[in-house]
């Protein structure tokens, strides 16, 4: 659960183009709003790391055919790309570059392939000098190194040996990996839609659909071990009507989450209170930060960013006057 929940308004329950302007009948006040995850902290981080882990355990459970790809940029690149998105800065200029670069890796493959090429690649920061953006992740193709190296055109390709359980584990640290050099920056996933869908199509989803309070919302993995059902299974697996009375049993349960550790509410908030400021102390420690924002800290960290970008974009130009 996050530690730092906002609500939000319920829109199934306001006039939408969805209900053509009709408010559904509410059945239980509680529906009204919505707990929302401020996606920052150590526990938004983990769940969205655990959720990926899933969906790619699928993934390569289907296709055979995965290659762990690292994949650079030369300063030429780099500014080049950068050049085209003056109208983003800081760190945003740099998940925007490589997305743009994605984008046209990709169109390139489809040009000579008829058809894209299945992807899942996140973004990271270097910690060397340059601090140059790189892309780490998983290409689904029977293309040799070559081939994907002359579609991405950007930089040197890194093709690891196999694509297994273990890769898998490296490539999502990425997401909660607190990055002590750039404390302010998120990672970015780029990834072709369906990742993992397979599970659709296994007897095990069969499992997870709903039978009231005997409903399984947990995905087990070939080991044995639980884990909470990613929200894109959940979405697939259940009606909006199911979803709602599965919150509301939760609800009526009268427990709640604090990394890991359940917590009885029935009477009242106190202990659940106490325990959630010590994880947000402990998340803070850990370098996750707080749901306080910075200002200060973000314009040092956009300003150093800028004048990174900026030497590497000068560097560049002086070497073509020589």
């Amino acid at each position: 659960m996050c530690l730092y929940p906002r609500l939000m308004k319920n829109r199934k329950f306001t006039s939408n183009k969805k209900n053509g302007g009709v408010k559904p009948e509410v059945k239980d006040s509680r529906v009204l709003v919505v707990p929302i995850g401020c996606g920052k902290c150590m526990e938004c981080k983990k769940q969205k790391s655990v959720e990926w882990q899933v969906r790619l355990h699928e993934e390569i459970r289907e296709s055979k055919n995965g290659k762990f790809v690292t994949m650079t940029f030369t300063d030429k690149a780099l500014v080049e790309l950068q050049s085209e998105l003056k109208m983003y800065k800081g760190y945003e200029l740099e998940n925007q570059t490589a997305t743009l670069a994605v984008r046209r890796f990709l169109e390139r493959w489809r040009k000579k392939n008829k058809v894209s090429v299945r992807h899942w690649l996140v973004t990271e920061l270097g910690q060397k000098d340059s601090e140059r953006i790189h892309i780490h992740g998983i290409i689904w193709t029977d293309e040799d190194k070559e081939e994907i190296e002359e579609k991405w055109k950007y930089g040197n390709v890194w093709i690891g040996e196999y694509v297994n359980n273990k890769t898998i584990n490296y490539i999502v640290k990425y997401i909660n990996k607190v990055d002590e050099k750039h404390k302010e920056y998120k990672s970015k996933i780029l990834t072709s839609k369906g990742i993992g869908s397979g599970y659709m199509r296994r007897g095990d989803s069969e499992n997870n659909k709903y039978k009231g309070e005997k409903t399984d919302e947990t995905y087990r993995t070939r080991e044995g071990a639980k884990l909470a059902l990613p929200i894109y299974y959940r979405n697939k697996i259940y009606s909006d009507e199911e979803k709602e009375k599965l919150w509301i049993m939760k609800l009526d349960k009268g427990e709640r989450w604090v990394n890991g550790i359940k917590i009885d509410i029935r009477d009242g908030n106190e202990v659940y209170n106490k325990r959630l400021k010590q994880e947000q102390r402990k998340n803070e420690r850990l370098g996750y930060g707080s749901n306080m924002v910075s200002w200060e800290e973000e314009k040092y960290m956009e300003e150093r960013r800028r004048m990174i970008q900026g030497k590497r974009e000068r560097e560049y130009y002086e070497k073509q006057d020589i």
